[in-house]
């Protein structure tokens, strides 16, 4: 009997939707990761140790400066993503989209995206600017700057699992080429896609199915090593992995296990340290398609700029995915 590869997980999802109104919870992943990202901005970076030392109760507000500041990475991407699927995918067309804007803003910009943006500024295709610099880092690079933007794959395409796989493969490799970090995004859209169709994203299922499908060994052992965890145990603030593709979806899979509210689990993913920004988007954009946009503290969205933004591109999303 042929394995059941990560497609085959999204379409059986689908066809078990109950049709319920999905709008609570398409809101909910988008702000749920500009929430996430947000809040963890004030410590990216920082140990665990040093943010229980300044912040004994942890992180429970967002910054009320982040109304008079340009949207970071992490939901800056997610936004140009939800755009550019809108109407169906293009590489080239999502490229040009995060080249205009590192050159506008760019706020928070990592490294290894930075890099890709100058291969594509000096003419480098889509197609090709992110491989060329994954293989100038010898084809070590394998950064979270592609899990972090991913979750509007799963509202666009929630209904079609060849759709969800091959396009969160194919925006992640615009700027992170590593087979890791293209699976780990497209495992990560899988259960956020089976979530929104009102399944449970197993991860034993998960793992089985990304190595079905062809992903690395590794994307499945860490979908695996998540199971039953404390947050803590995960070490997130480890600067030998601190912001490893991989270490994002675990923080994702995690947040699918917690029966906690939306505030709790996002407090406590920050209090963590490590690239705290990401991960907890990562987590906001899970607990947002879980719970609801009506779960996410109403103090911490008044604090973020533009959110009409984000509802208004959820709303179009949650349109276009009523067809395959």
């Amino acid at each position: 009997m042929e394995k059941r590869k990560l497609e085959d997980i999204v379409d059986a999802a689908a066809a078990a939707d109950k049709g319920d109104d999905k709008r609570d919870v398409y809101r909910g992943t988008l702000l749920g990761a500009a929430a996430g990202n947000a809040l963890g901005l004030p410590v990216e970076g920082e140990y665990h140790r040093s943010i229980e030392r300044h912040y004994p109760g942890g992180i429970t507000e967002v910054d009320a400066e982040e109304l008079n500041r340009p949207w970071d990475d992490d939901l800056a991407q997610t936004a140009a993503l939800a755009a550019s699927i809108v109407d169906g995918f293009d590489q080239q067309g999502f490229a040009d989209r995060l080249l205009t804007w590192s050159k506008d803003n760019g706020r928070g910009i990592g490294n290894l995206t930075a890099d890709v943006m100058a291969e594509l500024g000096a003419g480098t295709p889509a197609s090709d600017a992110a491989r060329v610099v994954w293989e100038q880092s010898a084809m070590y690079a394998a950064g979270n700057g592609a899990i972090m933007r991913c979750s509007p794959v799963a509202l666009r395409y929630r209904r079609s699992g060849a759709q969800v796989v091959t396009v969160a493969r194919a925006q992640a490799a615009v700027t992170h080429y590593s087979p890791l970090c293209q699976w780990s995004s497209a495992l990560l859209c899988t259960a956020l896609a089976v979530s929104l169709s009102g399944g449970w994203p197993d991860p034993q299922v998960l793992a089985d199915a990304a190595l079905a499908a062809g992903a690395p060994e590794e994307v499945g052992t860490e979908a695996l090593f998540v199971q039953g965890l404390a947050i803590g145990d995960l070490g997130l603030d480890d600067p030998m992995d601190m912001g490893f593709t991989l270490k994002a979806m675990q923080v994702g899979l995690w947040a699918f296990e917690q029966d906690r509210n939306f505030a709790d689990v996002l407090v406590e993913v920050v209090r963590q340290g490590g690239d705290t920004d990401t991960n907890a988007a990562i987590a906001g954009a899970v607990m947002g398609a879980r719970l609801g946009r009506s779960a996410i503290p109403e103090s911490w969205l008044a604090n973020i700029p533009n959110t009409e933004r984000l509802v208004e591109l959820a709303d179009v999303l949650l349109e276009r995915s009523q067809t395959p």
